[in-house]
């Protein structure tokens, strides 16, 4: 019961964070030159993106303390991927590792990278579970590898000059990801309370 009561947990946690990071791309996609609130919207990425990481992780334990099986190594890659790329947009958003914005923005996009790839892993330990929400965590996690995917693509827009367009593909991408990942977080809550 623990393992699974840190899986849920930690599922809330990255949808909290996830939707931090949602209302942070959104301040930054919508304010035209206004450095005040871009800042806050980059803030709030950041923000969100820590919390997502700390969710990703607390998935990542409680799976490790299940049962090892071939669905639950997948699961717990995942989400130790997803917090892995969590923690690169940490250090890209807020660009303290090298202070060049190009080098934030790749350090950035990586993290989405690795995070889409996270969230493809465990929507693959979903698919191949066989708990009875399976189908909707799966369809949560898969939305949410493709919205990290579509965030990717808006970092790269940036990166290549169109910064307003490439923030609105980034503002879309993480909604998406914050609907994905409540969809999963639903149906491990059904699945907790199932047992």
């Amino acid at each position: 019961m623990y393992g699974e009561f840190l899986i849920l947990s930690g599922a809330w946690i990255q949808t909290i964070g996830a939707a931090i990071a949602s209302i942070g791309n959104t301040i930054v996609a919508s304010n035209e030159a206004d450095s005040l609130m871009e800042d806050i919207g980059g803030d709030l990425y950041v923000i969100g993106n820590g919390v997502e990481a700390t969710g990703n992780s607390l998935q990542a334990i409680g799976r490790s303390s299940l049962t090892s099986n071939e669905n639950e190594t997948f699961g717990t890659l995942g989400a130790w991927l997803q917090s892995a790329g969590n923690i690169a947009n940490v250090l890209g958003g807020s660009g303290i590792v090298t202070g060049t914005d190009e080098e934030a923005l790749n350090i950035d996009i990586m993290g989405d990278i690795i995070q889409s790839a996270g969230a493809a892993f465990e929507a693959k330990s979903s698919s191949i579970s066989e708990a009875f929400y399976a189908e909707l965590i799966t369809t949560g996690q898969t939305i949410q590898s493709f919205a990290i995917a579509i965030e990717a693509i808006g970092l790269l827009y940036v990166k290549n000059g169109n910064k307003k367009m490439g923030q609105q593909i980034l503002a879309i991408g993480s909604y998406g990801q914050t609907a994905g990942a409540a969809i999963a977080a639903i149906g491990f809550t059904k699945e907790y309370y199932e047992h």
